[in-house]
């Protein structure tokens, strides 16, 4: 098992080149993308698409060996909205956003086991949520890997659930039902949307209904509220993120395009007070925005997720968390899903919902190059990456 800080992001592709490969099925790219077949490091990628609308739905798997993203496997996933890997690479969760399962108003999340060899996936076991649990937006593992915590926007929740050794989910052993909501249409009601693990294996999570941060502790009861910390009304927090050090939190507001950040104390598990705000919005687009961090936490990279906006990059100034935006690379392309930085900090990957694509861009110095188009997938929705 390789040693994690428990703050930091999921990489979704590790290069060891100067650049990503590129593979095209036939949908549409960014203007300008353009390709490059330099070698990636030994991966599998695998990526979520479907759901609201989409023709079909499922999880790919890609072998990224040889420099190229080959689609080698597609598994059955009913609108996999976020895929989460344990410590150990050896099992993939995903969260079905459904609202009903087998004939009641539930959303669901499987398990399926990681062949080391080849990258497949067989699936281990498929659970239920709670009673009204409708359209999960996020999980997270716990950092020993025994606990799933599923951030369910439908029905206003949090969902505990235990993992064995096989990788099987078990049964909901704790449910905590949220309250609240805010100014706008989006907000009659608690909507939680992501969950992260802070280094002593609390729960922060963000509500976009309520305008609320939360800890959650897993020890003391199941789902048992650490403490509260209220956004400005409005802000619609949907996106969180640990700074490296584990004492800042981004925030990324869907509501309102902006990006907060706190002070946060991990001896505590206590959100301290909101150290500032921007508004990444620009060229008239507001609302909706996608945030991604870079592993040393010198740079802040956002995009608007209901414009084709391009992509920002922010430097992060030490101590303070106050950002400063530096560069726009707009290559006139659709709105990107979400955004993430690989492990590494030498590449942004970013999902196109609408014509379908995974697109990377290079980083020098914090310095964006022009897009790269790595795949095309109708709908992706959520994604995650093997070590090997």
């Amino acid at each position: 098992m390789k040693d994690r800080s428990c703050w930091s992001r999921r990489e979704f592709i590790q290069v060891a080149g100067t650049s990503l490969g590129a593979m095209n099925f036939g949908l549409p790219v960014l203007a300008h993308a353009t390709s490059a077949s330099e070698e990636l490091e030994t991966r599998f990628a695998y990526i979520g698409f479907g759901g609201k609308g989409a023709k079909e739905e499922g999880i790919a798997v890609f072998d990224l060996r040889g420099g190229r993203w080959r689609r080698v496997g597609v598994v059955a996933s009913a609108a996999p909205s976020s895929l989460a890997m344990d410590a150990s690479e050896r099992f993939l969760y995903a969260v079905n956003e459904v609202d009903e399962y087998d004939g009641l108003p539930s959303g669901t999340v499987e398990a399926y086991a990681i062949d080391a060899a080849d990258g497949s996936l067989t699936l281990v076991n498929r659970q239920n949520l709670s009673l009204s649990a409708t359209a999960p937006r996020h999980a997270a593992v716990s950092p020993d890997g025994r606990s799933l915590v599923v951030a369910v926007h439908g029905g206003g929740a949090y969902n505990l659930l235990p993992l064995g050794t096989d990788g099987s989910v078990g049964a909901v052993s704790g449910i905590l039902k949220e309250t609240g909501s805010g100014p706008h249409d989006e907000q009659r009601s608690a909507h939680p949307q992501m969950v992260v693990f802070d280094c002593a294996g609390r729960v922060v999570s963000a509500d976009l209904g309520s305008d609320r941060l939360s800890v959650l502790a897993l020890d003391a009861a199941p789902l048992n509220i650490a403490g509260r910390f209220a956004a400005q009304a409005g802000d619609g927090p949907r996106q969180i993120a640990f700074h490296p050090d584990g004492r800042l939190l981004f925030v990324a507001n869907e509501l309102d395009a902006s990006v907060a950040w706190y002070k946060y104390d991990p001896d505590a598990g206590k959100i301290v007070g909101r150290l500032g705000q921007v508004m990444t919005a620009s060229g008239g687009n507001t609302g909706g925005v996608a945030m991604a961090l870079d592993p040393k936490g010198e740079f802040l990279y956002t995009t608007s997720r209901w414009g084709g906006a391009g992509v920002s990059m922010w430097r992060i100034a030490g101590g303070t968390g106050a950002v400063r935006r530096l560069q726009v690379v707009d290559e006139g392309g659709s709105p990107l899903h979400e955004i993430t930085m690989t492990a590494d900090g030498k590449n942004l990957v970013g999902l196109n919902r609408k014509d379908g694509g995974v697109f990377g861009w290079r980083v020098a110095n914090g310095q964006l190059s022009r897009g790269v188009q790595m795949a095309s997938l109708a709908a992706p929705m959520s994604m995650a990456m093997k070590s090997l």
